[in-house]
């Protein structure tokens, strides 16, 4: 076993013994014993001193190893230390057990990783001196860019209706082009001119909404936004952005909010304008008519104006989609031509129709049928429907009727008008023979003497109490043109028999166009025997009174028979008659 070595010297104190002049005047100090390790006192079972090797990570099958020694414990009796015992130094530095030293390791491969890791950090060093070159060359350029970039504001260029938005917030955006848009608003009006009237639509009229907010918030995103074209390229998603920002700044981008409005609205306004420029044609008409000399004077015509509603609403929306709001849109009406003109008239307009009747020589009958031909004599227009009682009204004793026979419950009587129902049959075949509709007509209780049997019209009014009630005779004139009756009672003696004359006045046929009525017997019912008699006391004691007459029954149908040149072209019938069969009645007092 070798002996312990000296303490290794301190790398000062071997400094100091080469200079032993450095060495005066520092304190010295006692050389302690050298400390022995409980190994090395008497009595302590010496082993020799093993380094601990790892095991090797046996393979399988396990290789078996020899048993350790079995620990011997310590034997010595322990004593109390003596606390006035001089204080042993502790050992010096180093291994100084008297097992042997391990085996030193091999350290010619050290200059090897050394020179390696030295070049590790060489090529280290270098790149970070390239990176550093390259980021000293190129990062003011991208912190210029991105003090550019970050901002929240507008970038320039980029343009909202017009409103350039560089360099202001979101909220500056908004209410400059707010601004703009109120502007822009209140100074839309577009300008509708029929046949020079104008129509002002403004915001009043029309509203306009826009979407604001989204066109700004896409404006915004002009810049900040990447695309999907930089996959696969060198340029960067930061450098698009930044590049299409100074596109914008270049070019400038334009961006308008859509303008919407209600379009209901719109055709309410199309129709409104349309109504107010419509004028209704109006045809010539008959202004007067002189009795004697059979001439009348005209009143003009008027010429319509129209215009469709959906060109105005076709119009105004195009203008409107366009963005062109403050148009000026010019439209003309369309003539409506009336169907009867004055001239028309004075040419053509003459007698079409005429029917005359014979009367007795009843002066109270003959009188009621003056008043009520002069009540009938009037214009029909087109289209109109003509009311013989309604025209002529109830017949009262203020208006001049009198007291003559009428005809009541199918017997013979008197009443207040009797004999106008001539008139309203002479009206009858005067409005047949001018090819007028015939909408509501009646028989008499049995055929007149002073028409053919199916050629009479009858009227009451003064049986029921309202005009609906009433028994009336009415047509319309389907002509096409104003028709003027001319109604007239001939003869100025009234106690003697005259003529009840009905001329209708138009436009005349075509050339060689006639119009004739004939009637067709269709059934008959002979004349009852049976005799009807009735008790009436306030006839004279012992006398009787014929009340009614029996009469037979007919049935006839009516006929409108066109001619042309004389030869019957067509016919069409214009309505039954039924008069029904009455048995006498008699009234006696006996």
């Amino acid at each position: 076993m070798q002996s312990n070595p000296q303490p290794r010297q301190r790398r000062s104190q071997r400094y100091r013994a080469q200079y032993p002049e450095d060495t005066q005047g520092q304190p010295s100090y006692p050389v302690y014993p050298d400390y022995n390790a409980p190994s090395q006192q008497p009595g302590y079972p010496q082993e020799p001193y093993q380094p601990y090797q790892r095991p090797r990570q046996p393979a399988y099958p396990q290789e078996q190893y020899p048993p350790y020694p079995q620990y011997q414990p310590y034997t010595q009796p322990y004593r109390q230390p003596d606390p006035y015992a001089p204080v042993t130094p502790p050992p010096p530095r180093g291994n100084n057990y008297d097992s042997p030293r391990p085996p030193r390791k091999n350290h010619s491969g050290d200059g090897k990783w050394l020179l390696l890791i030295i070049l590790c950090i060489a090529l280290l060093a270098g790149g970070g001196f390239w990176i550093s070159g390259i980021y000293s060359a190129n990062y003011p350029v991208f912190e210029e860019k991105l003090k550019a970039m970050a901002t929240d504001r507008f970038y320039n260029g980029v343009h909202v209706d017009g409103v350039h938005l560089g360099g202001m917030t979101m909220e500056e955006a908004r209410i400059a082009v707010r601004q703009h848009a109120d502007y822009s608003d209140e100074a839309y009006a577009m300008n509708v001119t029929v046949d020079g009237k104008t129509w002002r639509i403004t915001q009043n009229e029309l509203p306009l909404k826009r979407n604001t907010e989204a066109v700004l918030k896409e404006a915004f995103t002009i810049g900040r936004q990447g695309t999907l074209s930089t996959l696969g390229t060198d340029t960067t998603p930061f450098e698009m952005r930044y590049q299409h920002a100074l596109q914008t700044n270049r070019q400038g981008a334009f961006l308008y909010t859509e303008i919407t409005y209600d379009k209901s609205t719109v055709r309410a306004l199309a129709e409104t304008i349309a109504a107010r420029v419509y004028v209704e044609p109006r045809d010539a008409s008959v202004h007067s008519f002189d009795a004697n000399a059979r001439s009348f004077k005209f009143n003009p015509e008027q010429v319509g104006a129209y215009i469709n509603a959906e060109d105005i609403y076709n119009n105004i929306v195009a203008n409107m989609d366009a963005r062109n709001y403050n148009a000026s849109i010019a439209l003309s009406t369309r003539q409506i031509i009336p169907n009867t003109t004055a001239a028309t008239l004075s040419q053509s307009f003459g007698l079409v129709a005429s029917y005359t009747t014979n009367t007795t020589a009843e002066y109270n009958r003959n009188v009621n049928i003056r008043i009520a031909s002069q009540a009938i004599s009037k214009e029909v227009k087109n289209g109109e429907t003509f009311s013989f009682n309604e025209t002529t009204g109830r017949r009262t004793v203020d208006k001049g009727y009198l007291d003559a026979g009428v005809i009541i419950s199918g017997a013979s009587d008197t009443g207040i008008g009797g004999g106008i129902c001539q008139v309203s049959s002479t009206l009858f075949n005067a409005v047949v023979l001018a090819n007028m509709e015939i909408t509501d007509r009646d028989p008499h209780a049995w055929p007149s003497n002073y028409v053919d049997p199916g050629r009479d019209a009858t009227v009451d009014w003064q049986s029921y109490q309202t005009l609906a009630q009433s028994v009336d005779f009415k047509f319309k004139n389907t002509s096409g043109h104003p028709i003027y009756i001319v109604a007239y009672l001939s003869g100025s003696n009234l106690n003697r028999a005259c003529k009840c004359t009905v001329e209708i006045y138009g436009v005349a046929f075509n050339p060689g166009i006639t119009i004739g009525v004939t009637t067709e017997l269709v059934s008959s019912t002979p004349t009852p025997t049976e005799e009807e008699r009735v008790f009436n006391p306030e006839l004279p004691y012992g006398q009787e009174k014929e009340v009614r007459k029996a009469r037979p029954g007919y049935q006839y149908n009516t006929y409108r028979v066109y001619y042309m040149n004389g030869v019957e072209t067509g016919r069409e019938r214009v309505c039954r008659s039924n008069y029904r069969t009455y048995t006498r009645k008699v009234e006696y007092n006996y």
